[in-house]
């Protein structure tokens, strides 16, 4: 068998570990089409009969990272007590299967991290070659679709939650770092705002400080964000309930908030709140409304000192002077923009504040990351090659990139669209895979109709080495490719 293999000169690495990879995910797809019917058949035997009325089998599929597994359930009909019909596959309720067009978790989890990161096309293009089934980009987008419309629900009923005081997260930290910042996504289509092309999606993070991860390298502790396009209200309702979900609000002595000025963001600011106009937007006003390259040297210094009546009477005084209309036009801009922020002019750190000790391993320091932010949860997805967006479809989209930046993609995942294996069935599949058999088709014609997706090597001839693989496989039982 082996000098087979080693006699095969056409027979690279590259191929030999695609071929052993395909015949694998062809045994795997067996294994679970073995234990899926074995189970509805439990079922069936088991069922209180009175109840549920067979009504024959239906063929299904799911599509998972082996491939896609068809298989065959019983669907039964059941009468409520007004005698009205329903029909229900024992099966589906058992597994709590969820109606994302039967796609396992796993296979969620890749699709959405894929197109976290890189286009609808790219991502089933990827997924396709990953898994050897055909996942159209179409398919991509519905999974994202589905499940960012549901957390879009989870975060509406938490903000529901957050306000009759029913959240209460178990973290308590004594100071709380808020940041937020708009960007402006292409809208197409109907969608597109009156006003123009582009609508701004909110985005809010929320950490607990800085914690250094390697010389002169820092990273935000616990990191918590939420994205969409909901009215000022309610998005400020849903950033409260993120928060309350993971912290004890009534533990947090202090929170300090760095925005742009933007009326959304100042939303809900009280006596407990320090907000900071944030230091980029800050310089990026200056440099873009101040022609002088000296003039805009004489503000940075006077705001460097915390000198911020100095700075508008300096900036007035510009503003007299100025012979140009625009330049005119663009310095009582800035004027406006620092007088309407003058209370967040002055770093946090710098006013005086009774700011408590950071806990073990934190460090508080300056705040103006979210320029970062918006570029890493928002921007590298949704801006790039001039792409352009239905609202629901980028409020989707959004809330999914967000679970992202909180580090709880998968958990959101697997929460909206788990399949649960109850744990008395456990024994069972246990069984069915202890009595099984490696199947002993030497891979001419047909894949026994178990996957409709091309598989790696699909068509290629049978050869010498591909024989002797399936012979080595055809020699032990499932529970020693499994287990050992």
């Amino acid at each position: 068998m082996i000098d087979i293999i080693v006699n095969e000169k056409d027979l690279s690495f590259n191929r030999l570990e695609k071929e052993i990879y395909a015949y694998g995910c062809q045994i795997a797809r067996e294994i679970l089409k073995s234990v899926l019917e074995a189970m509805d058949k439990r079922l069936a035997e088991e069922r209180d009969k009175s109840k549920y009325r067979h009504r024959g089998g239906r063929d299904t599929s799911i599509k998972t990272l082996m491939g896609e597994v068809e298989f065959s359930r019983v669907i039964y009909e059941s009468k409520d007590d007004e005698g009205r019909k329903s029909f229900i596959y024992l099966l589906d309720e058992l597994l709590g299967f969820d109606t994302i067009g039967l796609i396992s978790t796993n296979l969620a989890e890749k699709i959405v991290e894929n197109a976290s990161i890189t286009s609808y096309r790219n991502a089933a293009d990827n997924i396709t070659e990953l898994t050897g089934q055909s996942i159209s980009h179409g398919g991509v987008w519905n999974v994202v679709q589905a499940l960012g419309q549901k957390v879009k629900e989870s975060e509406t009923e938490l903000a529901k939650a957050a306000e009759k005081n029913q959240l209460c997260g178990e973290k308590e930290v004594p100071v709380l770092f808020e940041e937020a910042d708009g960007v402006y996504i292409n809208i197409q289509g109907k969608d597109r705002p009156k006003s123009g092309k582009k609508l701004e999606m909110k985005v809010a993070v929320a950490y607990e400080g800085w914690k250094e991860v390697s010389k002169n390298r820092y990273e935000l502790v616990n990191k918590v964000a939420c994205a969409g396009f909901e009215d000022i209200s309610e998005f400020y309702r849903i950033k409260e309930a993120m928060i309350a979900m993971e912290y004890n609000v009534d533990e947090i002595q202090m929170r300090i908030l760095n925005g742009d000025g933007a009326d959304w963001i100042k939303h809900g600011i009280d006596d407990t709140v320090h907000y900071q106009l944030d230091p980029f937007h800050k310089n990026k006003a200056i440099l873009k409304s101040v022609r002088d390259a000296e003039q805009r040297k004489a503000i940075l210094k006077l705001l460097n000192n915390n000198e911020i009546n100095e700075t508008l009477t300096y900036i007035a005084g510009l503003v007299n002077n100025a012979e140009d209309e625009k330049e005119q036009k663009k310095l009582k801009g800035l004027y406006s923009y620092f007088k309407e922020n003058r209370d967040g002019l002055i770093p946090y750190q710098e006013r005086g504040l009774d700011i408590p000790k950071p806990p073990l391993g934190i460090e508080y320091r300056n705040l103006g990351t979210m320029e970062h932010h918006i570029c890493d949860i928002i921007s590298q997805r949704m801006k790039h090659r001039k792409a352009s967006w239905s609202i629901e479809g980028a409020n989707n989209l959004g809330k999914l990139l967000a679970a992202k930046a909180s580090k709880r993609l998968n958990e959101v995942v697997e929460r909206f669209s788990k399949i649960v294996l109850p744990e008395e069935k456990t024994a069972e599949i246990i069984q069915i895979l202890s009595a099984s058999k490696a199947p002993k088709k030497d891979g001419k014609g047909k894949d026994g109709n178990i996957h409709k997706g091309q598989r790696p090597f699909t068509n290629y001839p049978v050869t010498n080495g591909r024989k002797a693989i399936r012979s080595m496989f055809d020699m032990r039982n499932f529970t020693d490719l499994v287990y050992r």
